[in-house]
């Protein structure tokens, strides 16, 4: 496995060449939409097949790092899932935009982030969007439809089928009740998203 980094304005790529025996070359792109320049915003997309991406976090800004807006400027229509490493405001905060960006997939998390999500996002929508108590039940209704909690080490399985399969397992990460570093499987290559440790 071959890494490079190129920084282009605010969005970070990470090229890994991944070559699998028996496989025709495959690359997996790396595009952290926060996270990667300041230490807020957490926000990463794998992509690993043509047309198939997920999200890794979908945190808001703060701090010095708060001009950067919340709202969702890039494209949606590769994004099959959201996995969240834990409920931190900084990974977890700009969900709210980015369901009305239009995203409607799946939120992967562990069991005890499931339940604490939407807590702690009915805190954020209440000072961030609307104090409307009807949009904040409609919001979190959606919200808990959306939520598919996974054990911690069961691997679960992300779309398409077949030999270009993504999984992903949960681990436990140590830094608060729920969060996790999530192993990344395609093909015979595996890599972690850390979130944060300790």
């Amino acid at each position: 496995m071959r890494g490079e980094k190129v920084h282009r304005g605010n969005v970070y790529t990470c090229l890994l060449s991944v070559v699998s025996w028996g496989m025709a070359r495959k690359q997996i792109r790396i595009l952290h939409h926060g996270g990667a320049a300041g230490v807020t915003g957490s926000c990463h997309q794998l992509f690993w097949a043509d047309g198939h991406s997920i999200l890794i976090d979908c945190g808001l800004f703060q701090g010095d790092e708060e001009q950067e807006s919340p709202e969702i400027t890039f494209p949606l229509s590769s994004v099959k899932a959201l996995v969240l490493t834990h409920v931190h405001i900084d990974h977890c905060g700009r969900i709210p935009y980015l369901m009305a960006a239009g995203f409607t997939g799946p939120i992967y998390c562990s069991e005890p982030s499931a339940l604490l999500l939407p807590e702690m996002l009915a805190d954020a929508f209440s000072l961030g969007i609307s104090r409307s108590k009807q949009l904040l039940e409609e919001f979190l209704g959606k919200l808990k439809r959306m939520l598919y909690p996974i054990p911690y080490r069961q691997w679960q399985t992300i779309s398409p089928e077949g030999s270009n399969q993504l999984r992903i397992r949960l681990h436990e990460a140590g830094h608060i009740l729920g969060s996790a570093f999530v192993e990344c499987a395609v093909l015979s290559e595996r890599g972690i998203f850390s979130g944060d440790l300790g």
